[in-house]
């Protein structure tokens, strides 16, 4: 999969994503990312009546009225953070790219705008090796972010081979963020610049490009 195809796929994702949250808001209504896509007047009236409840919940605490039994069940937080965390984080890539490529981010856009007008400029993005690179770990995470929310929980694999530094069994492979990651919390690589030598230390890892090398390795020391 190319550069592009990859970063479209990816925004494309984040757009879906994006009005399924304002739908999880409300507890007692789960809804699977993947099983719908809400609608744009949906998701509007959504974000209406969210922020309604928040404002009549804001006055009736300052008055100390409590919400009887029968009142609209509280905001699920946890969404609503994912919520304000997207949206800021499309708002900060589409500002990034706009610098870049020496454009103007939209005035007063919804993020689903930003994100479709980031689309837009996919072939301009995969020119710039540094921005395009940016713009794929951002997305990643964004996707990865409101999926957490939503209850869709990233896969993780377990590999045969053993750790070409720690000798472990305690490979793991975390496709979605295109990463082998070695679990063992006492591996140290001979790099000192690594991030398994930093304050806290993080699991030594292996990126899509290196899966090659890694492999060719583990193929090897199968073989001997």
């Amino acid at each position: 999969m190319t550069t592009s195809e990859r970063l479209y796929e990816g925004l494309s994702e984040v757009r879906k994503l994006v009005p399924l949250l304002a739908e999880a808001l409300v507890p007692g209504t789960p809804q699977r990312w993947t099983e719908r896509e809400l609608t744009e007047a949906g998701r509007l009236r959504q974000d209406a009546e969210a922020r309604i409840d928040r404002y009549y919940r804001a006055e009736n605490a300052a008055r100390g009225i409590k919400v009887l039994g029968d009142g609209k069940a509280p905001l699920r937080l946890d969404v609503l953070d994912t919520q304000v965390d997207l949206n800021a984080s499309v708002q900060g890539l589409e500002e990034s790219v706009c610098d870049r490529l020496g454009l103007t981010p939209l005035a007063s856009a919804r993020t689903t705008e930003r994100v479709t007008r980031i689309i837009s400029l996919i072939s301009r993005i995969v020119m710039d090796t540094e921005l395009a690179d940016h713009a794929l770990t951002e997305v990643a995470r964004m996707g990865r972010l409101a999926r957490r929310a939503l209850g869709d929980a990233e896969p993780v694999y377990r590999l045969k081979g053993r750790c070409p530094i720690c000798d472990c069994l305690s490979l793991r492979a975390f496709p979605e963020r295109e990463i082998v990651a070695c679990v063992n919390s006492a591996c140290r690589c001979d790099d000192d610049d690594c991030q398994c030598h930093g304050e806290p230390s993080r699991s030594h890892r292996w990126f899509f490009g290196q899966w090659e090398d890694l492999s060719d390795y583990m193929t090897e020391r199968d073989a001997a």
